[in-house]
């Protein structure tokens, strides 16, 4: 039961980071399609972040902050499927991808997210979904490079780096499953002495 709340609890947490995130990343998009110049600093508008790609990040940023809504909705209402963990990770590594691919591929600094969804994984208190996410995040990569491989030779980065950004996910996803089960041992060893006379 506690470890349901915990999960509860833990998804809660991941939805309010999901939406932050995407204001956030969003937010990057906007200044990279308009330029900002607040006098003191100034960042151009971004060369190829014409109204065509800033039209399909936006739907697909909608898209995203929709599936949050809806999670929101759901746990609002009470409704808190065991599966929830492993939709909303794979909805957030499919929408994070498709953002990739019309972007910069494995090039793009947003590649950073997958650790970002990684790290997100533990909140909900399941080591399966931690391994779970580490793999999804991997293949999403590797769908990345594989893109660049097939399609869009310039967005290619070289083979050490794939296999750095590859294994950094790998061990990254050990780390937190090493976590998990230390953060489970603390939690009976406490339960056990509050239960002890």
């Amino acid at each position: 039961m506690v470890e349901r709340v915990w999960s509860y609890r833990g998804e809660e947490r991941a939805n309010l980071m999901r939406i932050l995130a995407i204001a956030c990343f969003y937010a990057i998009e906007l200044v990279n399609r308009h330029g900002l110049n607040l006098g003191f600093i100034e960042f151009p508008p971004v060369e190829g972040v014409d109204e065509r790609f800033h039209a399909a990040v936006t739907a697909l940023a909608v898209a995203w902050v929709a599936s949050a809504l809806g999670v929101l909705i759901m746990m609002r209402s009470r409704r808190f499927p065991t599966t929830l963990k492993y939709i909303t990770t794979t909805v957030d590594v499919v929408l994070l991808t498709s953002i990739l691919l019309i972007a910069d591929g494995p090039r793009s600094p947003l590649v950073i997210t997958y650790f970002i969804i990684l790290a997100a994984a533990p909140l909900r208190f399941s080591a399966g979904l931690v391994r779970y996410t580490a793999l999804a995040t991997i293949v999403g990569y590797v769908v990345l490079v594989g893109d660049a491989w097939l399609r869009r030779p310039e967005t290619r980065v070289p083979r050490y780096q794939q296999l750095m950004t590859i294994l950094a996910l790998a061990l990254a996803g050990l780390a937190l499953v090493y976590l998990m089960k230390m953060l489970r041992e603390a939690a009976e060893a406490y339960a056990a002495r509050r239960e002890a006379p």
